[in-house]
Parts: structure tokens; sequence; C-alpha cells
């Protein structure tokens, strides 16, 4: 899928989780968490295709993001032909490595000792490249300063105005990571290449199966089918999640119905 596809399937995702799993325990999240476990998932939803040297993530933080893609791909490649299956073919450095579920999880665990470890500055680190690539994967339809100033205004609001600042991201902090690498994958699946989400598990006497779904019911990247489907159902579904799960904005968008009414109503 498209960048923008990736990010609000991410951003969907993470206010689901973020609104809804914290209830199951009874308790309430602020709105700021919310907001930013959905904004670290959608940022992290483009991780993976920086095994892709003309990805968003690959191009978003100049020499830094083409030294790590010259380093992820290289990576999955060897991880590739030394896992490989007698059915696997081609080379893993696309589409491998970075989309199975095994390389989120350790990611989410890496980003949650390293946080354990050394504290704000790989919170902050964290948040700030998550929400970078998330503001420009939705670039789109995000105007404004570039999306670099953007995330730094964010990040130092996160430290400023929610619950616990960033120190109160060090437990969930690599869950949205590993979420938000999750839901790439299977975005990925559903196209027309699939992604090895279950790697190194062997299917059909390949560690790398591209799992996704029926032949019929898949999609070509960037095609008409996401264009006119997938990504505004995506949005759709992101903004009804932020109405409802979000505390505040439900109340605040019947204020803003209630004053469009009573103006109209003077007019």
């Amino acid at each position: 899928m498209l960048g923008v596809s990736h990010a609000t399937s991410g951003a969907a995702l993470g206010l689901a989780v973020a609104g809804f799993a914290p209830r199951w325990v009874e308790m309430d999240p602020s709105a700021g968490t919310v907001l930013t476990f959905a904004a670290v998932c959608a940022g992290a939803a483009l991780l993976p295709d920086l095994d892709h040297p003309s990805s968003v993530a690959t191009r978003r933080f100049s020499v830094a993001s083409w030294v790590a893609c010259h380093v992820v791909r290289p990576l999955s490649g060897f991880v590739y032909d030394l896992t490989k299956g007698r059915r696997d073919t081609g080379k893993g450095t696309h589409r491998g490595l970075t989309h199975t579920v095994a390389a989120a999880v350790l990611l989410g665990l890496a980003v949650n000792l390293a946080s354990a470890r050394w504290g704000t500055p790989v919170l902050v680190g964290t948040l700030f490249v998550c929400l970078a690539l998330a503001i420009k994967g939705l670039d789109a339809m995000v105007p404004g300063p570039p999306s670099l100033v953007i995330a730094a205004g964010l990040t130092y609001a996160v430290e400023e105005f929610v619950p616990g600042g960033t120190a109160g991201t060090a437990g969930w902090l690599g869950t949205a990571v590993a979420l938000g690498m999750v839901v790439h994958s299977i975005g990925d699946a559903i196209t027309e290449s699939g992604a090895p989400l279950l790697w190194p598990i062997r299917i059909r006497r390949r560690s790398w199966y591209p799992v996704g779904t029926p032949r019929p019911l898949r999609f070509r990247t960037g095609g008409t089918v996401e264009a006119w489907v997938v990504a505004p159902a995506l949005t759709l579904a992101t903004f009804l999640l932020a109405v409802y799960v979000v505390p505040g904005v439900a109340p605040l968008l019947l204020d803003l119905r209630a004053e469009v009414e009573r103006l109209i109503g003077r007019a």
C-alpha cells in the first residue's frame, strides 16, 4: 500500500487500541495519551519500508534514513538467504525481514528495553521519529510547516502537556511501534504481492511464504481500489474512531453543531 494508507491504518489501529484497551482494566486514558499512541502507530506503520530506497521512511531523515536503508536491506537479504526454504525465490531485500511479525515484536521489545535503560533520550527520539513519519505519510492532507518542525513541536507538547510527559510513554511506546509495523505488513498482505508475516514458520516449504487474502480479493498498490476504496475507508475509520474514543472530541463536535444550527437559525 501507499504511505498515506499505511499511516491511516496505523492511526486507526492506534486509536482503537489506546481507546478501548484501558477501559478493559477500568482506566480512563487522557486525550493526549490516546492521540500520542495513535500517532506513534501511524509513524511506525511506515518503518517497514526502510527496506525500499524510495520509500517515505528512507527519504524522511536525509543521510540518516539513507544509512538506515542501506543497513536494513542487506540485513534482510542476509537473513533471507540464511533461512529460506526450498521454494523461496527472490532476494528478500524488500518485503522481507521488516515485514514480519517477529521483527515487529523484536523492535518493540528493543524500544522498551532501551527506554528502560537510557530513559528520556530514547523516548523523545522514538516519539520524534514516529511523529515525523506519520506527518510526512499524511502530508497530502496536512498543509503547513515542514513535518520535522511540526514533529518537534508535537514532541515538545507531549513532554509538557500529556500526563506523565515522555516518561509516561515508557510502558507502551514499544507496543505502539510493534503494532504499527504489524499493521503495515497486514496492509501489504492484501495487495498483489502479499507479505511474509509468519516468518520463520515454514508454509509449503517456504520460510518466507507471502501471506495474503485470496487472489481475487487482492489489489494493486496505488491502483484504483486503493485510491477509491481502501484509502477513503481508512480515513473515515480514523475519523470515526477519533470521535468515539478520544475524550472530549464528541462533546466538542456536538457543541459545534449546536452553534452552527443556532447561527443558521438566526440568519
